[in-house]
């Protein structure tokens, strides 16, 4: 079964910010990385956001349109489709996609208001009542470094 990190961060802090720093020391690790978003908007808004991240790397990527290059080892994509193979996916979604067991591992990231928190909690249980291997992480400090 995967394994499931969630990474608490603190309160005023951007999930999204915090979402690309994970994409690439994930990918700098050498695993290929799928961020789920929830709409065809998000996953927009998120492939210019690794346009931008930090001005001295670059993160190659492309939103999934079903296709995949071999070249590309950062995916973004909504819906049901995924790339096939990936190791790790990122879910900015408010939902556990049926793919999400595909992946050795996930990556949720918990953040913003409450009502982004109530959703992340309900996502932690479908995870327990899943069985996946679940660990949590409460980040303390983000920097302009990460």
């Amino acid at each position: 079964m995967s394994r499931v990190d969630f990474y608490i961060l603190p309160d005023g802090n951007s999930v999204d910010r915090f979402a690309c720093a994970i994409t690439s020391k994930a990918w700098t690790s050498g695993n290929r990385v799928h961020i789920h978003t929830q709409s065809e908007e998000n996953s927009t808004k998120f492939d210019d956001l690794l346009w931008v991240h930090k001005d001295i790397s670059f993160i190659p990527h492309e939103v999934f349109d079903g296709n995949i290059k071999d070249e590309t080892p950062v995916t973004i994509g909504h819906g049901n489709d995924y790339p096939c193979p990936s190791q790790v996916m990122v879910n900015l979604s408010s939902d556990i996609p049926d793919f999400a067991s595909s992946f050795d591992r996930v990556i949720e990231i918990v953040g913003g208001n409450e009502s982004n928190k109530h959703l992340a909690r309900q996502r932690y249980r479908q995870y327990k009542e899943a069985d996946y291997e679940i660990h949590d992480h409460k980040i303390e400090d983000l920097t302009e470094n990460d």
